[in-house]
Parts: C-alpha cells; sequence; structure tokens
C-alpha cells in the first residue's frame, strides 16, 4: 500500500485473530479511508480454505503478527461441544510500535486488546474493542475470562459492537450505552444479491439447508432428530447439510440409524460461491446451541431464503422475526417449527433488517474520526472503577 499519496488519511491498527471471508468487504471499505493496517495472528487449522483471504484486501497492509495458538476442546457432557483457538501474539507489540496508529480497533477481549490499550494508554490514542459475545454465549467462561472481561471493561472507553444482544452483555459489564458504536455483523451482500443458478437439484420438494460446521455446538444432531419425527408423520421434504467438522461420520451414522429419507450431506463450498448453494433451498434452519451472531441468516436473507433461527442465535431476535425463532433443545416446539418450514409457512426474510457494508463503513469511519479529533477526551485511561 503507497502511503505517500495518502498522508492526510489516518493510520488505524486493526487487530484481529484470524481474516474471515465474510469480512472482506469491510475490511476494504475501511481501507477506503483509512491507511489501514490489519494484524492478524494466522489461519486455524481447521480453516484452510481461509489462508489467502487477506489477498482480496488490496487497500490495506494485510499482515501476520508473529505468535502461537492454543487449542481447546470446549465439552459438554463429555462430548466436543466447540473446538477453539487461543491467539497468543506477542508479535502485534513490534507492529504497532512501529507503525504508531492515529487509532486501534481490537477485535476481542483477551489479550490482543490488553496491547491495544496498553499502547493506547502509552501513547495517549483512542483505543476502539469490537465485540461478538453475548449473554448466552458468555455464561459459562471461566474465572480467567471473567477477569479479563471485567478489567478490559473498565479500562477500554470506545466499543463496536455486533448488534442488539452484543450490546445487551457489554452493558451488564457497566459499558455505558453512549460509549457503543452498534454496528452489525454482516456479510458482502453483493456476493448474495446477484441471480445464480443453483449448486443443486434437490428432490423431493421442498429442501431445507443447514450451512455449518458439523461440531456438537451447532445443534446438527438435534435437526436430525426433528427431521425424524416429521418426517415419521409422513411429511416428504429434502434435507442438505453443507459444512465439514469433526462431528461428521458421526452425524453420517445418525442419519442412518433413525432411518431419514433425502438427507444429503455435502462438503463445505468456496465463500464466493455460497450464493449458489442458498438459491438450492426453500428455507435456512439454523439450530445453533451458541452463536455469537450466525452471518449464515444474513446470507440466506440476502438470497431471499426464510430462515427458521434458534434463540441461542445473536442474530436472532435482531433479524428474524418471532414466529420465526424457536428453541433447539425442546423437541416438540423444534419439531412443530420444523413442520412450518416444510409447509411453507415461514415469512419471508426481511431485507430491511440488515445494515449494508457502506452504512457500517460509514459509522465506524465517522465515529473513529471524530473520536481521534477529540484528542484526549476519549483516550482510554487507567483501569480504575467503573466507566464514566
Amino acid at each position: 500500500m503507497d502511503n505517500n499519496n495518502k498522508p492526510k488519511r489516518l493510520k488505524v491498527a486493526l487487530m484481529v485473530n484470524i481474516v474471515a471471508p465474510s469480512r472482506v468487504a469491510l475490511y476494504s471499505g475501511l481501507g477506503e479511508h483509512f491507511n489501514l493496517l490489519l494484524l492478524h495472528g494466522g489461519t486455524e487449522n481447521n480453516r484452510e480454505s481461509w489462508d489467502d483471504v487477506g489477498k482480496e484486501i488490496p487497500n490495506a497492509d494485510v499482515r501476520r503478527a508473529w505468535g502461537f495458538q492454543i487449542r481447546k476442546m470446549q465439552k459438554s457432557n463429555g462430548k466436543v461441544f466447540n473446538p477453539q483457538f487461543i491467539h497468543v501474539t506477542p508479535g502485534f507489540v513490534w507492529h504497532l510500535i512501529r507503525f504508531r496508529p492515529d487509532a486501534v480497533i481490537s477485535i476481542e477481549m483477551g489479550f490482543r486488546t490488553l496491547i491495544a490499550l496498553l499502547y493506547g494508554s502509552l501513547a495517549r490514542r483512542p483505543v476502539w474493542v469490537w465485540w461478538g459475545g453475548t449473554i448466552h454465549t458468555e455464561r459459562k467462561i471461566g474465572r480467567t475470562r471473567r477477569a479479563l472481561r471485567f478489567l478490559i471493561s473498565r479500562w477500554a472507553r470506545n466499543w463496536i459492537s455486533y448488534g442488539k444482544t452484543s450490546t445487551e452483555y457489554l452493558m451488564t459489564l457497566g459499558v455505558p450505552g453512549n460509549r457503543i458504536l452498534e454496528a452489525q455483523n454482516n456479510v458482502d451482500e453483493r456476493r448474495f444479491s446477484e441471480a445464480v443458478e443453483p449448486a443443486f437439484q434437490v428432490s423431493p420438494l421442498p429442501a431445507l439447508l443447514h450451512v455449518g460446521q458439523f461440531i456438537g455446538r451447532k445443534g446438527v444432531d438435534l435437526l436430525l432428530k426433528a427431521v425424524a419425527t416429521v418426517q415419521q408423520e409422513g411429511h416428504e421434504f429434502s434435507l442438505l447439510l453443507v459444512g465439514s467438522g469433526r462431528d461428521k461420520q458421526e452425524l453420517e451414522a445418525l442419519a442412518r440409524d433413525l432411518q431419514l429419507k433425502n438427507v444429503r450431506f455435502e462438503p463445505a463450498h468456496d465463500p464466493l460461491k455460497m450464493a449458489a448453494v442458498y438459491r438450492s433451498a426453500d428455507a435456512l434452519i439454523f439450530p445453533t446451541l451458541e452463536d455469537v451472531w450466525g452471518l449464515v441468516a444474513n446470507e440466506a436473507m440476502l438470497c431471499g431464503v426464510p430462515v427458521l433461527c434458534s434463540k441461542y442465535a445473536g442474530c436472532a431476535t435482531e433479524l428474524v422475526p418471532a414466529e420465526s425463532i424457536f428453541d433447539p433443545q425442546n423437541a416438540v416446539e423444534f419439531a412443530r417449527k420444523f413442520r412450518d418450514a416444510v409447509a411453507g409457512r415461514l415469512p419471508k426474510p426481511d431485507r430491511s433488517r440488515l445494515r449494508s457494508t457502506p452504512e457500517i463503513v460509514s459509522r465506524i469511519v465517522h465515529t473513529i474520526k471524530a473520536s481521534v479529533d477529540r484528542g484526549a477526551e476519549t483516550v482510554q485511561s487507567a483501569p480504575v472503577g467503573r466507566p464514566s
């Protein structure tokens, strides 16, 4: 990136664990307004297809900072519920010192945000913490994480939230609402708004779709049990499951044990080609047991596909009407809502609930510039007491 041609642009460092395909348009938009240094901790080994995503952001300087990852298996009832990767990236320090940004954005509440806040305090530069966790996703965190959340919530003065549910969580930590820029977790709408041919020819119709990892957290086993209940009642439909994950073989075995008909497991697709997957379906079923947001709902809605959404997804109340929200752990309710999907009774998606990438970029840019203009007024001080 040629910074010499853009001397008046603010220098902004954006610190993330991994560069996700869904963020490319958003980061590119920020790069159009800032001299943007995008720092990340490397690709996780269950995200091999994301290796070169950073190259899709030509208007940012994308760099991997030195560090390492700790793999942790979160378990529930003795089974792996959610494989996690904890990024420990001391190399962020060197890049911040060398770049000397006017503002820093850190996406999480852990090690790299502590680095960002320390830099902000010493250099007297504003730091923004971009946060997505909800009251539900944070309910079982351990003492160490609780202590970090407490520390950071009292140190950081500027926040960006994924949406209403993450704002609610931040406010339980004592973060004032007027310090939170409520954006929305989003995808590149251009990738899903164009008419494309369906990726699959599915029969019999209707075609119900699940997109996501095959891991305990996604609730796919509960989906298969709901399918069994509805099929035993004589309803005909197809279920298409697209994704990858450690539990795929176990779930395929469960489908056989339940004697399910017209159920297809398909591998994960290139993120650039997912619109064709959604356009193969009559409805998306999202039975997650824990998601800070759930971008598959955004993607399906942009493709005009109705969404049946778990109440444990952070996006549920913000994007989906009440009649399309359910508790996947309630077998009776799940089966009833699934029948609605099979019968075509789900409401059509309301795209007006979705905030566009340009809108989100504009709000973030305006807020960051105003923060820098105010200078020391918004710079974080030592983490003592409650935020003012």
